[in-house]
């Protein structure tokens, strides 16, 4: 069980419990592993082994319970959840799901009975399994309850806020350093080796995420990993890091200039910047995610009318990478106190050469606290 003291978990339990008895749903099946850590308390990167399917069932008046592979009853009996069935698995011809349809039918007949179906959740079961279940239950309505569950996991807790300002912390000190321990002709994946060595020594869990791209004045894309390139005179090169503490993430990210940068770049940069430095300005609990896309999106536009975003400039954060809301122009989600954002406007300065800057910050009472560290209003240069 990860620190957090069991009232955090009877807390987010009971919440959702007044939300299944506001929308009559009887009960709700948990698969995801985000989503079983967040109701349970559960701390571990087993997830990584796909083999197993786990359950965890909350219903709106019952004490919650766990459908679980045996090999897990050990780590989960630590935690605040003492009703446990197991069956031995791997077992392809039964995953648990003779335990779970057993469950099930000890709720009325006729009762919604939910899953995360849909709204950036996923189930993490067999497909096929999930529906012979709808097959062989049909007296039982399968209904999703993602918005439930991101309605409770938007708004975090001060222990939540707490991680993920450390985390937050912790790559922002090893991003105002970086610049000293990188020099020319290092290659992306040495540089990033530095960089990964740096989020441990400074206290950082895991490195969960790690994109980094450079090129000559800017990069074609931010979302893949690290290669054997060389940093030469000209180059821009970005790294953005999703790295944890507890299993909360941060999610921002650096550009870092060799030698002498072009100043159409430079000039990029700087409009990144205060694209970021004008949106700060108005962000408080009330705003949507739409009014921050359009402050951050209004300089940025090409003549062609492109934006140069992807679709979206910031997200959710938490105990994922991305969570929802998205910061786009049709996402009207309002900002409320104690959600945790990021900023993340991107520039296109030609066919395939883009440049992006991301910060994460706090919802307060009246505004925000950024928890990065500020991206220096100038590219830092390596010479």
């Amino acid at each position: 069980m990860n620190d957090f003291p069991k009232e955090e978990f009877t807390n987010r339990i009971s919440k959702i419990q007044e939300n299944l008895d506001r929308e009559n749903i009887e009960a709700i099946i948990i698969t995801s592993p985000s989503n079983f850590r967040y109701f349970s308390g559960l701390d571990s990167n087993f997830w990584e082994s796909p083999t197993r399917p786990w359950f965890l069932v909350i219903s709106k008046k019952n004490p919650i319970k766990a459908i679980i592979p045996s090999i897990g009853i050990t780590a989960l009996e630590k935690t605040l959840i003492k009703d446990i069935e197991v069956w031995q698995s791997p077992n392809p011809n039964d995953e648990g799901v003779t335990l779970l349809k057993k469950t099930i039918k000890n709720f009325p007949i006729n009762s919604k009975i939910g899953f995360e179906l849909a709204f950036e959740s996923h189930l993490r079961m067999s497909i096929q399994d999930f529906i012979n279940i709808q097959k062989e239950l049909s007296d039982y309505k399968f209904v999703d309850v993602s918005k439930i569950i991101w309605g409770l996991r938007k708004i975090k807790s001060e222990n939540e806020i707490e991680n993920i300002s450390q985390i937050c912390s912790i790559a922002s000190n090893v991003f105002d350093t970086f610049p000293e321990k990188i020099y020319t002709n290092i290659t992306e994946k040495k540089a990033t080796s530095i960089f990964k060595k740096e989020l441990i020594n400074n206290g950082a869990d895991y490195i969960m995420y790690m994109a980094c791209a450079s090129g000559e004045g800017g990069y074609d894309q931010i979302i893949t990993n690290p290669t054997e390139k060389k940093l030469n005179n000209g180059d821009i090169l970005i790294i953005d890091t999703g790295s944890t503490l507890n299993g909360y993430f941060c999610d921002f990210d650096r550009n870092f200039g060799f030698g002498k940068i072009n100043d159409i770049s430079l000039d990029a940069y700087t409009k990144l910047w205060e694209s970021i430095e004008s949106t700060l300005e108005i962000i408080k609990p009330g705003i949507s995610c739409a009014e921050i896309y359009s402050s951050l999106s209004k300089n940025l536009i090409a003549k062609d009318g492109n934006d140069g975003s992807v679709g979206r400039m910031g997200h959710g954060l938490g105990l994922q990478l991305t969570e929802p809301p998205s910061i786009m122009r049709n996402d009207h989600t309002v900002i409320e106190k104690n959600m945790i954002i990021t900023l993340e406007p991107s520039i296109e300065l030609d066919k395939n050469k883009i440049l992006v800057q991301e910060e994460n910050l706090l919802i307060t009472e009246n505004g925000y606290k950024l928890l990065s560290t500020r991206t220096p209003e100038k590219l830092p240069i390596i010479i």
